[in-house]
């Protein structure tokens, strides 16, 4: 049963990888991300006192396709030419490595934990770095909340354009909740026909509670055969991820 887990979960990421933000994407998807792209850029931090340039996504649970959105957000920058940071602190269920299928010998954990300086890797000739997780830690909810991780965020928003950082569910753990009081904006992720609206009200109030500014809800998997366009564009039939996390989110 393990072993056909992981061939599932190898293949999930596979198939994502051919979903990450490219010019030879197809229109849907990158009119999806232009307009995505185009509502942050209007996004104003909580004092409004100028545009949001961090963000955290997350979403309600496991299996909304966080991970790719976050991906797809920071290639759409870097489209701009912006200089764009993506940071994978999701330490449970570390995804953003193998979606790119980059070797780095350490990442934000080691770089938290003192253990070692941080390493970036250049992953596209787009202006793009990615920061991984690097060693799976035992307390990532104390790493996350270190006056370290608040200084690490502030140094990257003052080098790069923006910075988008990949977090875990936030009805599961705190460490999305942890994060947005370090950004300037949270993008939650739903996926259609799976997040109830109990959920998503749940995930929004964990946001606000925290003190984060919520910025928008991402919708994923919607069928667009059930949604009328008074368009003349041809959208296709279906827009949206498939994404998979294990039912037993960061369990050993």
């Amino acid at each position: 049963m393990k072993k056909s887990n992981n061939k599932a979960a190898a293949e999930a990421i596979t198939v994502n990888r051919r979903r990450l933000l490219n010019n030879d994407a197809p229109f849907a998807m990158k009119e999806a991300y232009v307009k995505l792209r185009t509502s942050l850029m209007f996004c104003m931090t909580a004092d409004k006192a100028r545009p949001c340039k961090t963000f955290a996504v997350t979403s309600a649970k496991p299996s909304e396709g966080k991970s790719l959105t976050a991906a797809n957000i920071a290639i759409s920058y870097a489209m701009l030419g912006k200089r764009v940071l993506l940071v994978d602190a999701d330490m449970r269920k570390p995804t953003q490595r193998r979606l790119w299928k980059v070797e780095l010998s350490t990442g934000l954990c080691d770089y938290l934990a003192k253990i070692w300086q941080l390493e970036l890797a250049k992953v596209t000739e787009l202006p793009l770095w990615i920061v991984c997780t690097g060693t799976i830690p035992p307390n990532p909810s104390e790493l996350l909340s270190s006056d370290r991780m608040k200084s690490f965020v502030e140094s990257c928003a003052d080098y790069y354009d923006y910075v988008i950082i990949d977090t875990p569910p936030i009805n599961t753990v705190a460490d999305a909740q942890i994060i947005s009081t370090f950004v300037d904006g949270v993008v939650l992720v739903a996926r259609s026909g799976n997040t109830t609206a109990d959920e998503l009200n749940a995930a929004t109030a964990a946001v606000r509670r925290a003190g984060g500014n919520l910025c928008g809800v991402v919708l994923n998997g919607l069928n667009m055969k059930s949604v009328k366009y008074a368009s003349k564009y041809k959208y296709g039939d279906k827009y949206g991820y498939r994404y998979s996390y294990s039912e037993s989110y960061g369990a050993k």
